[in-house]
């Protein structure tokens, strides 16, 4: 796989395996025609897959962020949902409202309360 997208990737599949969630396999398969982008193809336990990419010319936080979201995304759709509750990861402030939200903080990716917009860890230290 691009080594930019597996950089991108290990923090949030770091905070998945803490969590007690499986990490979705990734495939090397460039799906995204978009000129600068780096693209696999992410298949979760239940079987179901979505693409991945992360645009090569952002800088490395706003990649992390940009995957940890797509990781979320499928996580809650494949993994949780209709068999626990979908807020992952859990908000601390907020524990059974909302998951937390993956974005940037100056030059750091970081899990934040949707609501408070309070920063609660980078992404990969939970």
């Amino acid at each position: 796989m691009d080594e930019v997208l597996s950089e991108a990737l290990e923090p949030v599949c770091r905070d998945l395996e803490r969590s007690g969630l499986q990490v979705p396999r990734l495939e090397d398969r460039e799906w995204n025609d978009f000129p600068g982008y780096s693209s696999a193809v992410m298949w979760a336990p239940d079987g179901s897959g979505r693409g991945v990419s992360v645009d090569r010319t952002a800088p490395a936080h706003e990649r992390v962020a940009a995957a940890a979201d797509q990781v979320q995304e499928q996580t809650i759709e494949s993994q949780l949902w209709g068999v626990a509750e979908t807020n992952w990861p859990r908000c601390p402030e907020h524990s059974h409202s909302h998951p937390l939200e993956a974005t940037t903080s100056g030059e750091a990716a970081v899990w934040v309360c949707p609501a408070s917009r309070s920063v609660i860890a980078p992404i990969g230290g939970l």
